[in-house]
Order: structure tokens, then C-alpha cells, then sequence
């Protein structure tokens, strides 16, 4: 096989009833989509997917599939999924807005009904040995040593007077509680049946 280290096109389409395979021959070598320097002040996107049905589906719809693993008999160290590191480069040079790692965006148009839960994070546990730290849906590290200091807190949330609700001095009858681990140190946070708003 003639082997070329450069191609120039504007659409590459695989050949009918097969998939496209895209690997590279050297294990410690990887696929690179614009890791590059834009110099255009315009919006940029490193890569799209945006697949669509136009036909009826018995079956889902995955923009995106990530499923590193390990085979049986190696050891390893981490697994991770997905990681997302965005950086502002040391120097000069302000945002006017936010640095998010993720954004989830939940749209329905249209009268569609679904049937099922709509939800920006969803977590299953299928693990079949209990890793020594434990599972956790969230996991939240110490603050990685930066002049930012210590995290200002868990969550930000919006006090929408409903689902989220300033309750500060609201009296209830607690019927549940959710299982956190602060330090080494189990802790439950209460929840109520209902509240009475302060």
C-alpha cells in the first residue's frame, strides 16, 4: 500500500455498506481533528456531529460514543471517558463570559411527546465489583492547588421559588435522606415531603 502523509478534501464518504476506519499504526500515536490556532474572530467549533433520522427509528440516536476499555488479563491505571480541559492560556486577554467543561441543553419543539424522562445527566451503576473507593454519581476532588483556591461551594443553583428554593428557615417533616461522603466522613442530607416556604 502507497503510503502519502497528505490529503486534501472536502468530503470523504465511505464506500456503500461499509464503515469509515480511521486508525493509526502506531499505538502511541492519535487521531487529531483542528488541534490547531484559529486566527479568524469568529465562532469555533473543533468538530461537529449533528446526525439526524429521516425515517422512523426502532432503535437510538448517538451523536457521540466513547467506550475506552481494557482487555482481560492487563492491568491499567485510569479509565476516563471523556475529558474535557478548557484552557485560557496563561498572559493577557479577559472573558466577558464563562469557561464550561460541560453544557447540556435540553430542547423539545413541536407537540412530540416523550415518554420517558428528559435529563442532562443520567448515571447507571453497572459495575460488577465494588471499587475500593466506592460509586458515586459525582465525585468532586480537592481543588487542584491553583491561585483560585479552595471550590466556593457545590452546586450554583437558581432559586426558581419551586423545584429550587431558598429555604433557609422552612419547617417540614423530613421523610428521606441522600447519602453523601464529605472527607472520611458519611454524611445525609435531609429532604422533606413537604416545606413551608420562609
Amino acid at each position: 500500500m502507497k503510503r502519502i502523509g497528505f490529503i486534501a478534501a472536502q468530503r470523504i464518504k465511505s464506500i456503500k455498506g461499509q464503515h469509515i476506519a480511521w486508525d493509526t499504526e502506531d499505538s502511541d500515536k492519535t487521531i487529531r481533528l483542528n488541534s490547531r490556532t484559529y486566527t479568524v474572530a469568529a465562532s469555533i467549533i473543533g468538530m461537529q456531529s449533528k446526525p439526524r433520522a429521516g425515517v422512523a427509528m426502532t432503535d437510538n440516536i448517538y451523536g457521540a460514543e466513547f467506550e475506552p476499555g481494557i482487555n482481560a488479563g492487563y492491568t491499567g491505571v485510569s479509565i476516563i471517558g471523556v475529558a474535557s480541559r478548557p484552557q485560557p492560556k496563561n498572559g493577557t486577554g479577559n472573558l466577558s463570559g464563562d469557561i464550561k467543561c460541560f453544557e447540556a441543553v435540553l430542547e423539545q419543539g413541536g407537540t412530540r411527546t416523550i415518554a420517558g424522562t428528559a435529563s442532562c445527566l443520567h448515571a447507571t451503576n453497572n459495575m460488577d465489583k465494588l471499587p475500593t473507593g466506592g460509586v458515586y454519581v459525582i465525585h468532586v476532588p480537592a481543588a487542584g492547588g491553583g491561585a483560585g483556591g479552595d471550590w466556593s461551594g457545590f452546586a450554583k443553583l437558581v432559586d426558581d421559588g419551586g423545584a429550587i428554593a431558598d429555604l433557609a428557615s422552612a419547617v417540614g417533616t423530613v421523610n428521606g435522606v441522600i447519602k453523601v461522603k464529605i472527607g472520611t466522613t458519611t454524611c445525609y442530607i435531609p429532604t422533606y415531603a413537604t416545606y413551608t416556604p420562609s
